[in-house]
């Protein structure tokens, strides 16, 4: 990423108010942008057919955002990147189909940051699929969340855990 600290990608993560997560995740990215890339305010965002946002002044930058009852994360790549947290919390028993709660997020996070990256749309996720191998759960990132980042390529992942953003 021009002007920041290379090619590692970058997960951000932070607790808010589950009522301000939307704002939260944005700010954290904001924030995320500033240390990673010197990048002081927030640039214009588009969003991709799917639904996927993105920079249209700043192809080289791509990023993903989550939030989950009262967690955000941001992922901040130079390629396309997918991001997932949920809350560990009991699973829908009918999607659950019998997995453990853990089990079931880890896969439900995974198939959501693949989905993310590819920027096909939430809505994809109502098809089976198995999610993207490059995918990785971030353990112990945010406790109590389960975290997945989805990059284009393997390599490193550098996590910051934030003060609250908002």
């Amino acid at each position: 990423m021009a002007g920041g600290r290379g090619e590692l990608l970058a997960v951000y993560g932070s607790l808010c108010p589950p009522a301000a997560e939307h704002e939260a995740a944005w700010r954290l990215l904001e924030l995320a942008l500033a240390r990673e890339c010197g990048i002081t305010s927030l640039p214009e965002t588009a969003r991709e057919a799917g639904g996927k946002p993105f920079f249209p002044g700043l192809p080289e930058i791509c990023f993903s955002l989550s939030h989950s009852r009262g967690a955000v994360v941001c992922a901040l790549h130079h390629r396309p990147v997918g991001v997932d947290a949920e809350r560990l919390r009991r699973a829908p028993r009918r999607l659950a189909a019998g997995m453990g709660d853990e089990a079931f997020f880890r896969l439900w996070t995974a198939r959501e940051a693949s989905v993310k990256r590819e920027g096909r749309g939430i809505g994809a996720l109502l098809r089976p699929a198995e999610p993207d191998g490059r995918c990785r759960c971030l353990e112990g990132f945010l406790p109590g969340w389960i975290v997945t980042v989805c990059p284009t390529d393997p390599g490193p992942v550098r996590t910051v855990l934030t003060a609250p953003v908002f």
